[in-house]
């Protein structure tokens, strides 16, 4: 139960935020007062992760295994997390929310359901299940949010008629951050980064601005 928390709160959080973004002015320096949102919880994170402030249902609902200094872990994360919203607020954001949240936090829920037959052959830690389900997952959550901005016209693209004519360019992307989750890597990148980051270098670069 504990597990399923912590990863509802990691496919949630993230929508929720980017969801609150029309509530900010189009000014240029809005993205950099939305980033304070994360990064105020980043210190919230490394306070409690330190030790410094505790808070026992924090570390219980965010944490793998329960201990308080997976929160510092999860800090750098969440920097990686405001930065995002702060310089990649277009579609290169939505993208990377989305796989970070619809993406890998709905694939270690089904893995971890559906995925004790079907291993990758190049990283057992993974399953095809989670993968699938990330792929569709992250397809299906950047595609919702490319069309709400587009709905209320923060994104408007002269070569295409609405985000579901970019569904080619979104599952490219969504493949690669797919890819990159599956590889045996964690224990070097952190996918918290990799992920998110891959995402919106793609996004950026595949999707009209």
């Amino acid at each position: 139960m504990q597990k399923l928390s912590r990863k509802l709160v990691h496919a949630t959080v993230g929508p929720l935020f980017v969801m609150a973004w029309p509530l900010f002015s189009m000014s240029p320096s809005a993205p950099m007062w939305a980033a304070v949102v994360p990064a105020a919880n980043a210190v919230r994170l490394a306070a409690v992760g330190s030790g410094v402030w505790e808070d026992p249902g924090l570390v219980a609902s965010v944490s793998r295994e329960g201990g308080r200094r997976e929160l510092l872990k999860l800090e750098a994360s969440t920097h990686t997390g405001a930065w995002q919203a702060a310089a990649a607020a277009g579609p290169g954001g939505l993208v990377a929310v989305s796989m970070m949240c619809g993406g890998d936090g709905l694939a270690d829920i089904v893995g971890r359901r559906y995925g004790a037959t079907n291993k990758l052959a190049w990283n057992p830690a993974k399953s095809a299940a989670g993968s699938l389900a990330m792929l569709l997952g992250g397809t299906t959550m950047a595609l919702g949010l490319l069309t709400l901005f587009w709905s209320l016209g923060y994104l408007t693209w002269s070569q295409a008629r609405g985000p579901l004519d970019l569904l080619p360019q979104v599952l490219v992307c969504s493949a690669v951050a797919t890819l990159v989750e599956s590889l045996p890597i964690n224990h070097v990148l952190d996918d918290n980064w990799t992920v998110p980051l891959v995402a919106a270098v793609f996004a950026v670069a595949l999707l009209p601005t």
